[in-house]
């Protein structure tokens, strides 16, 4: 599984998309206390906006890495992805005040945006069938381990005397030094595409794409807005509505992503047995079904956040379904459409999440989180219902 050099780009791809997604989510969690320190006015509407224009940002930088990916290769996407978000968690913690920290929100969206991406097109040309479904469940694992890294810095280290939030994000810039592994973790000829079989951006919408883009899209979409009304959101609404201490959130957001990992990967294990489509369902509705667990828990967090910790515990074994992604594109996609299509899609799905996200705004300013929760069972049922008119693996 692992011959020819694959160990590392695997563990290449997954420590970039672990630092990437760590670095945008870490946000979620100091965003409040950067908002105050920097007295911005209306915290809650201010901050929203920023978020708003960052996963924006990821639409413009995954168009753009994805097409560097297919025509120049992808190593050098890679780079300048890495270089970006780091440039992005500089310019963080050095931000003044709203126009700063909107720049520096922004450069990190365009790093962001296409990593995910590009390591998923990396991955599928190095493993084929159902060697393929596992290993995507290995890369989108990253995606939690993240999380916990985000939790366990934001919870923990910014509120020690003398640390702060500044200094996390200056130290995260650091990390743009895994770009210059890039050479050795992705060994032999770039896989740039001939220019002879070069295809254009267009072609993601031609008579042969057109379906899967638009149902992988369409899906991709309604999971980013449950992520991001549910998973972003849900740190700062239990710090700011239920008063909960800053320690026990990172310890909660832990737990949680240790079961979300799990899920990744049991994903990818699943769906190499009984097929892509039934599992990503029966994920799906074991998602939805833990969002209305989690509505019935939300008024009695406070009293009793162990049983509010083991209902979203089970929220997160349904977000397993995020690991279908990379096998759905590396097996639609050729190699020559591939990060295109893999990087766009997954940024174009956050765009959405510009005018979604100030809208969420008044609600968490009355100090409610159910409306969120009601978004993360819809986008969840949705996706199950789309999924089935996804063509048949090519």
């Amino acid at each position: 599984m692992f011959g020819s050099g694959r160990l590392r780009v695997l563990l290449f791809c997954w420590l970039g998309w672990v630092f990437d997604f760590y670095d945008l989510i870490l946000f979620a969690f100091t965003k409040h206390t950067i908002a105050r320190e920097l007295q911005l006015v209306d915290p809650v509407g201010a901050v929203a906006w920023i978020e708003g224009w960052s996963l924006a940002a990821t639409a413009l930088g995954g168009v753009l890495c994805g097409r560097v990916a297919d025509r120049i290769g992808r190593r050098p996407a890679m780079v300048a992805s890495i270089v970006l978000f780091s440039l992005g968690a500089l310019l963080t913690g050095l931000a003044q005040g709203f126009w700063s920290l909107w720049l520096a929100r922004f450069v990190t969206g365009l790093g962001v945006g296409g990593e995910w991406g590009i390591g998923h097109a990396v991955v599928a040309e190095h493993w084929h069938g159902r060697q393929r479904d596992r290993v995507h469940g290995l890369l989108q694992a990253g995606s939690p381990v993240a999380m916990a890294l985000a939790a366990a810095i934001g919870c923990f280290l910014v509120p020690l005397p003398g640390v702060g939030w500044r200094a996390v994000f200056l130290a995260s810039a650091g990390l743009g030094a895994l770009a210059l592994c890039a050479r050795w973790c992705l060994p032999g000829p770039d896989r740039a595409v001939a220019a002879s079989d070069r295809l254009p951006f267009a072609a993601l919408w031609s008579p042969a794409y057109r379906r899967t883009t638009a149902v992988l899209l369409a899906v991709l979409t309604l999971h980013m807005a449950g992520f991001w009304c549910v998973y972003a959101e849900l740190p700062g609404a239990l710090m700011r509505s239920h008063q909960l201490a800053p320690a026990a959130v990172g310890w909660f957001q832990i737990q949680v992503n240790a079961v979300h990992v799990v899920a990744d990967v049991g994903f990818g294990l699943l769906a190499a047995r009984l097929g892509q489509r039934r599992t990503f369902v029966g994920f799906c509705l074991l998602f939805a079904l833990g969002h209305l667990v989690v509505l019935q828990q939300l008024d009695t967090v406070t009293a009793d956040f162990s049983a509010f910790t083991l209902a979203v515990v089970l929220m997160g074994l349904g977000a397993g379904t995020w690991s279908s992604f990379g096998a759905w594109f590396g097996q639609h996609y050729p190699v020559a459409l591939r990060a295109t299509a893999a990087a766009s899609c997954y940024a174009l799905a956050r765009f959405v999440q510009l005018p979604l996200k100030p809208a969420l705004a008044e609600p968490l300013r009355q100090g409610t989180f159910a409306p969120a929760l009601w978004i993360g069972v819809a986008c969840a049922l949705g996706s199950a219902l789309l999924v089935w008119a996804l063509p048949r693996r090519r």
